[in-house]
Parts: structure tokens; C-alpha cells; sequence
């Protein structure tokens, strides 16, 4: 490339050459003004389970013991928590989306007589099906009806209880 004819390239050619002994210039000047670090003794340093052999050493079977350092903190993730919460990839003003509940009171029939059971009247959000249970009936796998009372039922799922209300308006 450099030895054609073409004045572009012999200069674009000398401009390469030229800034490639101006780096090796550079280089050796922060070379000769900062020297490596003295080799350190080879009796003081230390064993690490796990790294690498030495030169001129045999290669040793890797023992199981974890590498553990006392210098590294053990990682929290309460100091994750402010780059999780305020992520630099989502739009400015974001904000997180409100927690679909995944049943709907539609309504309470409560008894008149002592005979007759409370019931309730519950919509599944996700699959748009209707149930009529009363206390202790399952709504799935995990979700069952734990009270009714007069405009509001309450659900146990797996121990954790929620109370839904029923809608004034439609």
C-alpha cells in the first residue's frame, strides 16, 4: 500500500508510520519514568487454595476449599437497591405498575336463617370465570375464601390474607 504511485496513499501510509513511533516514543518515555515494581520474595508470598502453579512448578490437583478473601465485603443487596430502583434505562417519570389483584368481588349474599351459609360472589380477573363459594371453598390451587362479611370477603393464599371490597359503582 505504501509503495503505490498514488500521492493519497504514500501520504496516508507516512501519517501511519509516523504516529506509530510517536505511540512507541510515548511508551518507552513512561517506561523509563516509571519502573515495574520490585519482584516480591517468593517465600513471602503467600499460598492461595485454587490459583495457579509457579513457573517451574509442578501442576497440583485444585483443592476444594472455596477461595475466600477477608478484603471482599460479602455482596448485600440493599446496596443494589437505589441502582434497582432507579434504573437508567426507563423513561424519566416511570413509574412502577400497580399491582393487578387477580379476583374481584362482585357481591355478598348473607342469610337470613341460621341454616343457610354466607356466600360470595367472585370474579377471577385473569380468566374472566364467576364463583359462588362460601367460607372454606378453594378458588384455585392455593386461594381460598376465609370470611364474608357484608361488602367485603377476605381470602387466604398460602397464610397471607387480603380482603377484597366490593365495588360501589359499575
Amino acid at each position: 500500500m505504501c509503495f503505490t504511485l498514488n500521492p493519497i496513499h504514500r501520504r496516508a501510509c507516512g501519517l501511519l508510520i509516523a504516529g506509530a513511533l510517536i505511540l512507541l516514543f510515548i511508551v518507552g518515555v513512561v517506561r523509563v519514568r516509571s519502573p515495574l515494581p520490585p519482584i516480591p520474595d517468593a517465600s513471602a508470598v503467600k499460598e492461595i487454595p485454587n490459583s495457579p502453579p509457579r513457573l517451574g512448578e509442578q501442576p497440583r490437583a485444585l483443592s476444594r476449599v472455596r477461595f475466600h478473601s477477608p478484603d471482599l465485603l460479602p455482596l448485600r443487596s440493599e446496596f443494589y437497591r437505589t441502582i434497582i430502583d432507579n434504573n437508567l434505562f426507563r423513561p424519566l417519570g416511570w413509574t412502577p405498575p400497580v399491582p393487578r389483584e387477580s379476583y374481584r368481588l362482585l357481591g355478598t349474599l348473607l342469610p337470613r336463617d341460621a341454616h343457610t351459609p354466607p356466600q360470595a360472589i367472585i370474579e377471577s380477573t385473569a380468566g374472566k370465570k364467576t364463583y359462588i363459594v362460601s367460607i372454606g371453598d378453594p378458588l384455585d390451587a392455593s386461594t381460598s375464601l376465609f370470611s364474608i362479611e357484608g361488602k367485603q370477603v377476605t381470602l387466604s393464599t398460602n397464610g397471607q390474607q387480603r380482603t377484597l371490597h366490593l365495588s360501589i359503582g359499575f
